[in-house]
């Protein structure tokens, strides 16, 4: 049996409600009532945002996630503050940009304009 697509992350920060806060604001996705702060998709696809321990060091996951117009997403968020790793670039299926959540963990946003890889 092969997998057929990506089910969820795990992000791991040292401060669950910031973080809550940083993908809230920057995915403009609420968190559902969970365990632990979850933001879900209706294809199922779901990231949850677990507590770290400062001995496993900061950072170490990426997660991508996909929008329409990378350019678009990465003017908006821009300016409201935030500061990607790199302007976004073409790749294969379109464009990437990415940035660093509040613990470390790469957070990039990617759109398939170009079709599947």
């Amino acid at each position: 049996m092969n997998a057929t697509r990506l089910s969820g992350v795990m992000q791991y920060a040292m401060d669950l409600e910031a973080s809550k806060a940083w993908y809230a604001d920057f995915l403009g996705v609420e968190p559902e009532d969970f365990q632990l702060p979850m933001f879900a998709w209706g294809d199922g696809a779901q990231l949850l945002i677990a507590p770290a321990s400062p001995e496993t060091g900061r950072g170490g996951t990426g997660v991508w996630f996909e929008v329409e117009d990378v350019q678009a997403a990465y003017e908006e968020r821009k300016a409201r503050g935030y500061t990607f790793n790199e302007e976004p670039m073409d790749i294969p299926p379109g464009k990437l940009v990415t940035i660093n959540d509040p613990d470390g963990n790469i957070v990039g946003l990617i759109d398939n304009s170009k079709g599947p890889m």
